[in-house]
């Protein structure tokens, strides 16, 4: 897995501050911010070790444990401002555009292909 538990950690806090405040504000008030980042880091990266086992690529594991520990939902009061919404749209459009194309057989294969 490319990302290491002091690089989850950080992206958690990061996401976590901004989409789950009153969680973080709880955690903090007692004490068990640090310790609480900590968990969820390890138990990501033993998610990802399962589910490479089970055959996923690094990257795939690795999204799917940012789904499920890392990046979690916003809480009803961090809603998106108008803003927020319409860039987080445009580069969500873009990251489509960008993976249609990657993900798109070359003209050039497709001819060698043929040929073959």
């Amino acid at each position: 897995m490319a990302l290491s538990m002091t690089a989850l950690m950080a992206q958690a806090r990061r996401h976590w501050t901004m989409w789950l405040p009153e969680k973080v504000r709880e955690l903090k008030a007692a004490g068990e911010l640090e310790s609480e980042l900590q968990a969820v880091a390890k138990m990501a990266m033993r998610r990802a070790q399962e589910l490479m086992q089970q055959g996923y690529r690094p990257h795939e594991a690795e999204e799917v444990v940012l789904a499920e520990y890392i990046l979690l939902s916003p809480e009803p009061g961090a809603e998106e401002e108008d803003w927020e919404r319409e860039e987080n749209a445009r580069l969500e459009a873009e990251y489509r555009e960008e993976m249609r194309a990657f993900l798109a057989p070359d003209e050039e294969d497709e001819t060698r292909d043929r040929r073959n």
